[in-house]
């Protein structure tokens, strides 16, 4: 899969949940994508006046992304650890 290809899609997670679509990624050294970024889909009024509304967007880094149709992936979060020692 092209990047360009990535941009709009729809998101969804592995566990089932719709995310929303892509508006922009990060990529490694090995130009492999490392981090996307989400934006919830527009519904209603929002769909046809955007500059009205804020993105509601989220940073997402990313372990796996699978086709899984024309216009929507599927990602396999990656896990982050938090140190609750502190």
């Amino acid at each position: 899969m092209k990047l360009n290809e990535l941009l709009h899609k729809k998101v969804i997670s592995v566990d089932g949940k719709e995310l929303g679509l892509i508006s922009d990624m990060e990529l490694d050294q090995c130009l492999c994508v490392k981090t996307i970024y989400v934006c919830e889909i527009k519904r209603g009024i929002a769909r046809f006046l955007p500059w009205l509304f804020n993105d509601c967007c989220e940073k997402i880094n990313v372990e796996q992304i699978t086709n899984i149709g024309e216009d929507v992936i599927l990602v396999k979060k990656e896990r982050v650890f938090v140190d609750k020692s502190r």
